[in-house]
């Protein structure tokens, strides 16, 4: 894969993700131009080092192909699940020894850290060079459990059919038994049911029935 057009799929795929995930405005911040010329070493040894120097950083490097010299990987924010980060380190081979360059990609703000800084530490682990701890990454925060009143997070069960169950999802979205998806709104104690329509229904004090037109559940909490 010709590294540019690799890493400009991949910034475009980062948009995409952002844009399914969160109403917040995202940016794809890129960095290119760092290169390391050895007058020693084969195609193989390059390869063996980026693959030690991206899996530093990104777990699981791959490379495009095999003895192609091109190697990528990808981290995710784990607060999020989804991909914010991406390098490709691409081995050259010359006459004597071989040209090795930097190419990353990250999303902004879902990354704590830009696109130069994990190229300038992913340079500086493959050929020897200051390296800057990079920014942690957030930690996933544990999804709420039990009958909580300000979400409807759980399996839902309805009580006219014990066949029709909802699994509701911490971001809004929620699925039948059949597959089928829609969505969940929460104010107060109005919840706002996306499903074959939009229902409005009322969340219990204990937060474990939904009651209105149509629908009747209870949590399983």
């Amino acid at each position: 894969m010709n590294v540019k057009r690799g890493l400009c799929l991949f910034a475009a795929a980062l948009v995409l993700v952002s844009l399914s995930h969160t109403p917040a405005i995202a940016a794809v911040d890129l960095s290119a131009g760092i290169r390391h010329v050895s007058d020693t070493g084969s195609l193989s040894d390059c390869s063996g080092k980026a693959k030690a120097a991206l899996e530093t950083y990104l777990p699981g490097a791959t490379e495009s192909s095999p003895g192609s010299g091109e190697w990528f990987a990808m981290g995710q924010n784990i607060a999020t699940g989804a991909p914010s980060s991406g390098a490709t380190v691409r081995c050259y081979p010359l006459a004597k020894g071989y040209v090795v360059t930097f190419v990353c990609a990250v999303q902004l703000p879902a990354n704590p850290y830009g696109a130069y800084a994990l190229c300038l530490d992913i340079a500086h682990k493959f050929y020897g060079g200051p390296i800057t701890p990079l920014a942690a990454m957030p930690t996933a925060t544990p999804l709420p459990t039990g009958c909580a009143t300000s979400n409807l997070i759980g399996n839902w069960v309805s009580d006219n059919d014990p066949k029709l169950t909802f699994n509701m999802q911490l971001n809004g979205d929620l699925t039948d038994n059949q597959g089928v998806s829609g969505n969940w709104i929460i104010d107060g104690s109005t919840v706002t049911l996306t499903y074959y329509g939009n229902h409005t229904l009322k969340l219990s004090p204990d937060g474990k029935h939904l009651s209105g037109p149509g629908y009747n559940l209870t949590r399983r909490c």
